[in-house]
């Protein structure tokens, strides 16, 4: 039972072949705290009482029970933000497509001479998980009560942004399509604004243009917001423009969520330990 190995992290095989799923625990059990469940009903009940880090499902002959186990527990898994691993008999690229397509964080398969590999693979998708809940955690609290200036001649790319973080219930989104837009957006916001997302390469004003104009008309925060550079042109040459202009960073296109959310967070907290 959990608790066995309390300096451990506590994982759940899930397996509905017995032998099986006794081998994998015996390879696994030096590097985790395990538990075994031959069902998704003994998995639930584990999961209920128990601080678990990850679960693996083995995929044996019972493929299509493999992912039903993982369809009945996968409320509670993403509700707690606990990694799944498929651990398969034989490599399949349709089971492997499928696991990935369901929310599973890793796919492998199985070597009886390669646990401690298998092990260090769970360790990571675990560190992963924790990092991302840290990281949900700090942006939560960071975009509370913010309001973001999403900046882009392109409507699909101001979607896509929205779209990212239409999560974050207490923060408020204006847009803008150019950088005239974004200078006239600003001043009329400037005492609530907390952030702006500029891209770079657009009609009428560009993002550079917009930035150092931003900066120069004295309006609530025009000195200290965030501006960020949003560019597919990341040269060495190029970024030195964007912070010459008045810019305190940079994404590049396209776009990915992590990348995003980190830069964000990072940029709103730095300002607020200066406050």
């Amino acid at each position: 039972m959990s608790g066995v190995y309390p300096n451990k992290k506590h994982i759940i095989i899930v397996c509905s072949q017995p032998q099986e799923l006794a081998e994998t625990k015996k390879e696994l059990m030096g590097h985790f705290d395990v538990d075994m469940a031959a069902s998704c009903e003994a998995a639930l009940v584990v999961l209920r009482t128990a601080d678990t880090s990850a679960v693996l499902i083995y995929i044996g002959s019972d493929r299509e029970g493999a992912f039903c186990t993982f369809d009945g527990l996968f409320d509670l898994l993403g509700e707690r933000g606990i990694p799944v691993v498929f651990l398969a008999e034989r490599g399949n690229s349709e089971d492997e497509s499928n696991a990935f397509e369901f929310g599973a964080v890793d796919y492998t398969v199985r070597r009886r001479d390669a646990a401690s590999a298998l092990a260090k693979r769970i360790h990571l998708r675990i560190r992963a998980g924790e990092n991302e809940r840290r990281l949900a955690d700090f942006a939560k609290a960071a975009l509370a009560g913010k309001t973001i200036l999403i900046v882009d001649d392109v409507e699909l790319n101001r979607e896509i942004v929205a779209a990212m973080l239409s999560d974050y219930e207490d923060l408020e989104l204006d847009f803008a399509a150019d950088g005239k837009e974004a200078v006239e957006a600003y001043k009329k916001a400037s005492d609530r604004l907390s952030m702006i997302l500029m891209d770079v390469q657009m009609p009428i004003m560009d993002g550079l243009e917009a930035t150092e104009t931003i900066r120069r008309t004295g309006y609530g925060n025009a000195g200290e917001i965030p501006i960020i550079a949003v560019t597919a042109d990341i040269r060495d040459d190029e970024i030195k423009r964007c912070m010459k202009a008045g810019m305190n960073g940079f994404i590049e296109k396209p776009i990915g969520y992590e990348d995003l959310i980190a830069l964000i967070t990072r940029q709103l907290l730095s300002i607020r330990s200066l406050q």
